[in-house]
């Protein structure tokens, strides 16, 4: 039995409760109630690629939607006759899932597998992150967006999000794992940095790569590797071949351009897939920092599972009922410094979704 909230113009979105203590079994029952009380199964198109988005964990870490979840969804896909995949994009700092090697290696040790899952698990944006295309920005901050290309190709994805806290953004949900998750190595550099690449002349060896791989010939070789910065498209490809770490960014871009780009990232693949996308929330294990942290720090109790199709919305619907539920606004108690509303309003302007919303609760 569903029961509906005060009613709000805007979307629709359904929430499925869970108990406290959740197992990963609990999460998946809940994801297959909101597939079939959104039916989603209409879509997924026969014979069509699905991709299902999820971060996989960081090395020792466990807060990550469990394996069973994209099983239980793999399934459903199959059923409405899909094929399903599971698909993250790499990272730019070093550590575990900085390459497609790595990345998937890390993936299985945390049960993410064609063998325990029954579908493939493909990294979205290549080896190292070369495999991006790119899109005309749907908004007026960015001219041009680099979508990873296995997020894309795919002809329709399911996003799975574990809702957390963000040191940068200050909430992290929907809008963050898809402009973050399905935003291509230079999507990444273009949103957390606001310049273009710095070459460290104390570094730099002379080898050349950087110049190799550079798409455009912005790189020219003197004593060291120097940048023609009209040339430069920000791309980042020098920043991932560079074996000396002579090539860096300007990180401090503030958290409000931050959220201005996560948003329209977010807008550009919300587009292009037009009406084949469909975001669940884990409002489950949440923690201060993101799952790229890795650490085991305080959880809050499991609420539930947030479904719906305007990805606004349901992170709008996520903060607000863990809100509810502990009496306190707990993404500005996690980061006082931060508004993670900055995304939801930004977002909401530019037409990627609205912040007021129906929430229908199922038992």
């Amino acid at each position: 039995m569903s029961k509906k909230s005060k009613p709000a113009a805007g979307s629709t979105v359904y929430f499925v409760p869970v108990p406290e203590s959740s197992t990963p079994q609990d999460m998946a029952a809940a994801a297959v109630k909101l597939w079939e009380r959104m039916k989603l199964d209409t879509i997924i198109a026969d014979k069509s690629l699905v991709a299902i988005k999820q971060h996989f964990g960081e090395k020792n870490g466990q807060n990550f939607v469990p394996p069973a979840v994209a099983k239980a969804v793999g399934q459903r896909i199959r059923q409405a006759g899909g094929k399903p995949f599971l698909t993250d994009s790499n990272t730019l700092y070093n550590g575990m899932r900085a390459n497609a090697v790595d990345h998937l290696e890390l993936a299985r040790e945390h049960g993410f597998s064609h063998e325990t899952l029954g579908f493939p698990v493909i990294i979205a944006d290549g080896l190292k992150g070369e495999s991006q295309v790119t899109l005309d920005g749907p908004a007026k901050t960015l001219k041009h967006v680099f979508i990873a290309g296995a997020g894309y190709m795919a002809d329709a994805a399911i996003i799975l999000t574990h809702v957390t806290g963000h040191l940068a953004a200050g909430m992290g949900a929907a809008i963050k794992n898809v402009a973050m998750g399905f935003g291509g190595r230079a999507g990444k550099l273009q949103q957390h940095h606001a310049a273009k690449p710095i070459f460290k002349k104390d570094k730099c060896k002379v080898c050349g790569r950087c110049i190799k791989h550079c798409p455009v010939g912005a790189i020219t070789m003197k004593d060291t590797a120097v940048l023609d910065q009209e040339r430069c498209i920000s791309c980042g490809e020098c920043y991932a071949f560079c074996p000396h770490g002579a090539v860096g960014f300007d990180w401090s871009t503030t958290s409000t351009d931050l959220q201005h780009k996560m948003a329209e990232y977010c807008l550009a693949y919300h587009r292009e897939k037009a009406g084949r996308v469909a975001y669940l929330n884990f409002i489950t294990r949440v923690t201060k920092n993101c799952d790229c942290m890795a650490t085991d720090e305080p959880r809050l109790p499991d609420l539930g599972v947030a479904g719906s199709f305007d990805p606004i919305a349901v992170d709008a619907a996520s903060a607000a009922l863990l809100d509810e539920r502990h009496g306190r606004n707990v993404f500005s108690e996690y980061w006082p410094q931060l508004d993670h509303n900055t995304q939801l309003a930004y977002g909401q302007q530019i037409g990627l979704g609205s912040t007021q919303y129906e929430l229908v609760r199922e038992d």
